[in-house]
């Protein structure tokens, strides 16, 4: 008698766990495993940090765990390329603007697509860029940097954390924009280019703007505008490039999740509105903003109509560029 009475409890328990796993997802029978997000990029980048922020608040909705898997290689391709392979509903990835600009970058070399292997689940967040110089180049405004450099055509080193990177391409569309001719001095991550860049080596950088705030505070450096379209919120003294030397001049770095294509269309829901609840959670929006980042949920339609663009624009970018892997 105690025994079926252990089983019939256990049974129970096990139909209300499933229960609750269904309420909480809103698909049932999913997750019926854990979940998985897989990161291209080392641990403590915002990606690997937005996928492992996301498990800690998934996790206890689903009833699964939520498991960070750093996949690193390639600037971001060899995770790219393994998810757009998986057939597995239970993986997401955690990218980057990095995904349409390596594929411009990487055109014909790569085995993937990413408009049709992928698919959108959401934006996580924007963060702006910042064209920053070094004090001793001896300009305060983006007027008067945009003045040296085309008076000296060639001669203004100006550095990136690397080929592909936000940075990279925003520096590419910039130079584009204006018709300026600078030197493209790129580096294996901004940790290893800022003590160039104080040190003078490069003279100027566009760059995401945390890295390097607390050396403009110094005076060491100098942020001359930023990227986006309107003026960053925590900076409202700083003018945007938009306007003062290249209207309509609009560059954000972003990061966002998507999916395999073959994800089922009630699962890829479930998880953009798990994800877009994260992001309003005044506790996770306060802690990506700390890194100076904007939380910046989408529907995963708007998403789609964002990475699209992105990949036009990088296509257009790269050709007229010339840009390339260095």
């Amino acid at each position: 008698m105690h025994r079926r009475s252990f089983f019939t409890a256990s049974a129970a328990g096990l139909a209300m766990t499933s229960m609750a796993r269904a309420q909480g997802s809103g698909v049932p029978g999913w997750p019926n495993r854990p979940v998985r997000i897989v990161v291209g990029f080392p641990p403590g980048g915002l990606p690997d940090v937005y996928a492992r922020l996301l498990a800690d608040r998934i996790a206890p909705i689903i009833g699964q765990p939520v498991v960070v898997e750093n996949r690193v290689g390639g600037g971001g391709t060899v995770a790219n390329e393994h998810m757009a392979r998986t057939d597995d509903a239970h993986s997401f990835l955690s990218t980057s603007i990095s995904l349409p600009v390596g594929a411009a970058l990487r055109a014909g070399q790569i085995n993937y697509d990413v408009l049709t292997d992928l698919v959108p689940v959401t934006l996580l967040s924007r963060v702006a860029n910042g064209l920053f110089v070094h004090a001793s180049l001896g300009v305060s405004t983006i007027e008067e940097f945009v003045e040296r450099a085309r008076a000296q055509p060639g001669r203004i080193n100006i550095g990136s954390p690397g080929t592909g990177t936000s940075g990279h391409v925003t520096q590419e569309y910039f130079k584009l924009r204006t018709g300026l001719d600078m030197v493209h001095v790129p580096y294996r991550g901004a940790s290893v280019l800022l003590p160039d860049f104080l040190g003078g080596q490069v003279e100027a950088v566009i760059d995401n703007l945390p890295l390097y705030m607390p050396h403009v505070e110094t005076g060491r450096l100098r942020l001359l505008a930023v990227t986006t379209p309107q003026r960053w919120p925590t900076l409202p003294d700083v003018p945007t490039v938009s306007e003062t030397v290249v209207p309509g001049f609009s560059v954000a770095a972003w990061f966002g999740l998507v999916a395999p294509a073959r994800t089922p269309e009630p699962v890829l829901e479930a998880m953009n509105r798990l994800t877009v609840q994260a992001l309003n959670d005044p506790g996770m929006a306060a802690q990506i903003r700390q890194g100076g980042a904007e939380p910046a949920p989408t529907s995963r339609a708007e998403f789609g109509d964002f990475l699209r663009s992105e990949m036009e624009r990088w296509t257009e970018v790269v050709r007229v560029s010339g840009a390339r892997l260095d």
